[in-house]
């Protein structure tokens, strides 16, 4: 499970191409030609992310939390959703809001990094549709302030996905899938060279997933296309070019959820299945990226350079429900919402790495430089209802809604409602010196520039914001691979939500330290950490409320404190079994030493584990397990007790090309709320299952 230590791509590859010519040249007419593969290995050298930092660090030399979840567990536990990929890494807590729009939070703060490959895109606080995992080799967390990753020192962590890259070898495989609520899944990833010499070679991921939910009147249907191509220009030079695109259609969708309420503060219950959607609403999502990466071998140094596009498409119609006072006996007391939107996100984002290793008083050391210019174009078109229309009006009882209650409006022309633009600039820099045979010091500097231009629901989106944040990393070996560990960095963070009076909040500053150990056990085979982390940050962004008349979120600056601890292994025992398991406490305090944000849970857990007994049979089961939590205060709390979800799979290997896995789903068909992020939300999925068909070739 652990990242290993290795020689950089370009390095391997130049290393062994040379080595080929000298061979092929003392070697006589007629000899085999095999030797060429070492060239194709060289080109097709796994691709590995530089973890926290930027540096070339294992798991266990990194001064930090990193979780790990690899393709084959994401295929055995059909964790088709990325969505559902994250609710099993440690610590990390998975903000289902609405049907099609998702909030990450770890350590207790919202996730705002997300990154593709080690590349990062900057101000991604939630996701709008369900991202489709088939692309990824694997899902990598690193949890707490990492700036020099991501280039803001937010304390609660950045998700990198790792696209799949293409093989030395032709293969692929294809399967089928159906399941609970009619749905449905085809997915093909086929991989080949498509040169003779082996030195480029392709890649291409197709996946049409479409059927009904556990909701009332909700469906679903989406489509992923995906090819990347790579391959060697020069004996220093690699280029990799590749393209992904997924759509999303929706149909009865929530836009914000079930009243949770009723006019007395007592809470109400419904049917798992209960939904407050009308059956003409949709959302529907579509997003194209497009990357060009450049790696070149100067000398001792390593150069890596991308350009990536990114155009993202959002379109709705949606229908919100909100509450003057819920009454438990008659069901009256909703009022709706009616609204149409059309929005955009274009951006195009440089990224530069020049890197190497060096020699230094008798020790290896290495430094990185990295350079990273973004910048994005947003906009946002509002289609009013007629304000006559009966979606504005009163509504009938609830539940009990057929889907029908309410018709769809006649909206109006699309008004501008928001043009934008955000421009970030940063650069950083950062060693790892050795400075003695067990103690390791990492420490670099990371320069933000941030700014925005434009207008946001008819007031200036004017602001800028630059700072300079530190970071610093000790590592010290107290047995072979196993090292205690402590980071520090400053936190610098500007964000882009509006306040009440849609003025932009500014920047969250504050600090984040974390110390801990790691070991590596049973022939590094196993991975296992403790870490203790704390971190403080001011006007740090919370939802405040829904401005009605516009149709969006506010929020207010607020302090918080963090504090808690985090315990971790992943990897085999023995031949035949997998463990991926992880338990976090966390305790959030605001300025006067109050709870805040008591929708995080204060303990989670998480595992995963999968036993091989024999080449035909697999099996596995993951739990995940929460604290009770809540939004409001009495008497007017929502709550939710704590709860666990239990699920599993057994894989038959019918013949070498051939299985079937089975999967089901929240075994003990536990009840539960998605998220009390808002004090509305539906509830998480109840019992269900899948079965699929996979042949290999």
């Amino acid at each position: 499970m652990a990242v290993i230590r290795s020689l950089s791509p370009c390095l391997v590859a130049a290393s062994l191409l040379t080595i080929t010519t000298q061979l092929q040249a003392e070697t006589p007419t007629g000899a085999p030609a095999a030797l060429e593969e070492m060239s194709i290995l060289g080109t097709r050298i796994q691709r590995e992310s530089k973890g926290a930092t930027g540096l070339a660090l294992s798991l266990v030399d990194t001064p930090q939390s990193i979780s790990l979840i690899e393709q084959d567990f994401i295929q055995d536990f059909a964790l088709d959703d990325l969505n559902e990929v994250l609710k099993l890494v440690t610590g990390v807590n998975v903000e289902e809001i609405e049907t099609d729009r998702t909030y990450y939070n770890a350590r207790g703060f919202d996730i705002k990094s997300m990154q593709v490959d080690g590349k990062g895109l900057p101000f991604t606080w939630n996701v709008v549709g369900s991202l489709d995992s088939a692309i990824y080799e694997k899902v990598e967390v690193v949890r707490g302030a990492n700036g020099l990753l991501t280039g803001t020192g937010n304390p609660s962590g950045t998700i990198n996905y790792v696209r799949k890259r293409p093989t030395n070898e032709a293969q692929g495989q294809a399967s089928m899938s159906v399941g609970s609520w009619s749905q449905s899944r085809l997915q093909l990833d086929y991989s080949a060279p498509i040169t003779d010499s082996g030195s480029w070679a392709g890649r291409s991921v197709l996946v049409m997933d479409e059927g009904d939910t556990w909701l009332d009147h909700n469906s679903r249907e989406r489509n992923v296309v995906y090819g990347i191509v790579d391959g060697q220009l020069s004996q220093a030079n690699t280029l990799a070019l590749g393209l992904s695109w997924q759509q999303n259609k929706s149909q009865g969708v929530l836009w914000g959820a079930l009243p949770l309420l009723y006019s007395d503060n007592s809470q109400a219950e419904y049917d798992v299945s209960t939904s407050t959607t009308m059956d003409w609403t949709r959302w529907n999502t579509q997003d194209l990226n497009i990357f060009v990466e450049l790696t070149s071998q100067l000398g001792a140094w390593e150069s890596v350079n991308t350009l990536t596009r990114t155009e993202q498409q959002d379109n709705s119609e949606l229908f919100y429900i909100y509450s003057v006072g819920l009454d438990s006996e008659t069901g009256l007391g909703l009022f709706g919402w009616p609204g149409k939107y059309y929005s955009t996100t274009d951006q195009n984002m440089f990224d530069s790495i020049l890197s190497r290793e060096f020699s230094w008083l008798g020790r290896e050391h290495q430094v990185v430089f990295g350079l990273n210019i973004s910048e994005s174009q947003q906009g946002y078109l509002d289609y009013a209802a007629p304000g006559d229309h009966p979606a504005w009006g009163a509504l009938p009882a609830f539940p009990g809604w057929r889907g029908n209650e309410i018709s769809r409006p006649d909206f109006g022309e699309g008004v501008e409602a928001s043009d934008f633009s955000v421009d970030v600039k940063r650069f950083y820099a950062v060693s790892e010196i050795q400075a003695l045979d067990n103690l390791s010091i990492i420490a670099g500097a990371n320069a933000v520039d941030a700014s925005s231009k434009g207008i946001s629901f008819g007031d200036p989106m004017d602001w800028s914001e630059s700072d300079v944040s530190p970071y610093i990393g000790l590592t010290y070996s107290v047995l072979p691979n196993v090292n205690l560990y402590s980071s520090f960095s400053e936190i610098f963070e500007p964000q882009v939500e509006l306040t009440e009076t849609l003025d932009n909040l500014g920047p969250a500053r504050g600090e984040s330290f974390e110390a801990g150990l790691k070991g590596e056990f049973l022939d590094q085979k196993l991975f296992a950490s403790v870490a203790v982390y704390t971190a403080d940050q001011e006007n740090y962004a919370e939802y405040a409320g829904f401005d009605s008349e516009n149709g969006i979120s506010y929020y207010a600056g607020t302090d918080v404190k963090s504090e808690g601890f985090e315990l971790e292994v992943s990897g085999k025992l023995g031949d035949r079994w997998l463990v991926v398991a992880g338990f976090t406490q966390t305790e959030l305090e605001g300025s006067d030493g109050q709870p805040v944000r008591t929708y995080v849970p204060e303990q989670s857990l998480k595992t995963g584990l999968r036993f091989t007994p024999n080449d035909s049979w697999r099996m596995g089961v993951n739990l995940r397990w929460q604290s009770d939590i809540y939004t409001g205060e009495e008497p007017a709390r929502i709550e939710q007790s704590a709860y666990s979800v239990l699920s599993a799979f057994a894989n038959w290997q019918v013949k070498d090309d051939v299985s079937i896995n089975l999967n089901v789903n929240n075994i003990g068909d536990q009840k539960y709320l998605s998220s009390l992020y808002w004090d509305q939300s539906f509830y998480g999925a109840p019992r269900n299952a899948e079965i699929s068909l996979r042949v290999t070739f």
